[in-house]
């Protein structure tokens, strides 16, 4: 039969004790448990196929870890991974928890935030109108009409809450000063940045016409003064015989003949030719051409003589 010791195998388990408890106090001076605040980017999983994270989920995540110095010291934010979990299928808000992943022999002591408020919407498309507005003016006397546009109806895709809302989409095409048709290639847009318009862009005609009309009237040659003496005019006429008259209506629509700037014959004993300017009548915005040449026929007078006056000469005897 085999007789213990009691007393000496005492002696060595509290010696054992105290060993294990001296290591551990060393361990802890020399090493001891400290904390660290470590950013984390926040991922989460892959939603179905036409879902998407509308809101609420932040880019990173504070950890608290504690772990001895050797530890912290080599510590990178890529040793951790923070990662929120969406339930498939379901949209709406929704709160849930940031479950985070660690080295081994490091402990989280807090995640900041412990659970994040998310919103998920399905992605859906429709068919809206477009509506084309006009910015600026033409220049003066002319006006702009109706503008054509292709293609007038775009697809509109996003979260279907944004989506269900929009009702059209608007682009402007800019006339200021505008003297001719203008075609642009406008952008259009939906009021969000947050939905996709196909396509992204449509060609715009914005008709722009004068507001004024224009008539051919005849021209009327102005001659002044008298041809030397035996001489008499027998023509006068302009090349062109016709010009076009611009302005209002009102204004067009009275005129019946455009009148040379005066030519003065007095004492011509010849033919003249010569480039007048035409006179404008008033509230006239153009004329083309606005000159003429004036043709001027003199020739010698073959009139006869008038015979005496026989009544006045018997008189006279």
């Amino acid at each position: 039969m085999i007789k213990l010791n009691w007393g000496n195998n005492w002696i060595r388990v509290l010696a054992l004790l105290l060993a294990v408890i001296m290591w551990v106090y060393v361990s802890n001076e020399q090493n001891p448990v400290r904390e660290k605040l470590v950013n984390v980017s926040l991922e989460h999983n892959e939603l179905e196929q036409n879902y998407i994270l509308t809101d609420g989920l932040p880019e990173s995540v504070r950890l608290r870890i504690q772990g001895n110095q050797n530890q912290l010291n080599n510590l990178a934010p890529g040793d951790f991974k923070a990662m929120v979990n969406i339930p498939e299928g379901k949209t709406g808000e929704m709160v849930l928890p940031v479950q985070v992943s660690a080295p081994a022999g490091l402990r989280i002591a807090q995640v900041i935030p412990e659970e994040v408020s998310v919103v998920v919407d399905r992605v859906i498309s429709k068919q809206i109108p477009v509506a084309v507005s006009i910015r600026g003016t033409p220049e003066r006397d002319y006006t702009a009409l109706a503008p054509q546009y292709h293609p007038d109806v775009v697809t509109v895709r996003g979260p279907s809450r944004l989506v269900n809302e929009i009702s059209q989409a608007t682009a402007v095409v800019d006339i200021q000063q505008a003297v001719k048709d203008v075609t642009q290639n406008v952008t259009v847009t939906a009021g969000s940045p947050d939905v996709t318009l196909n396509p992204a862009t449509i060609q715009v005609v914005v008709p722009v016409v004068s507001t004024l009309i224009s008539k051919a009237v005849p021209v009327l040659p102005q001659v002044t003064g008298t041809p030397a003496e035996g001489y008499a005019v027998k023509e006068s006429f302009t090349e062109p015989a016709t010009v076009l008259v611009y302005g209002p209506p009102e204004v067009v629509g009275a005129i019946t003949e455009i009148k040379t700037a005066p030519v003065s014959i007095q004492g011509a004993e010849e033919s003249l030719s010569r480039e007048v300017k035409l006179a404008a009548p008033q509230g006239v915005t153009d004329l083309q051409p606005d000159r003429v040449n004036i043709q001027i026929e003199v020739e010698e007078d073959e009139t006869p003589p008038a015979p005496p006056d026989e009544d006045k000469d018997s008189a006279s005897n």
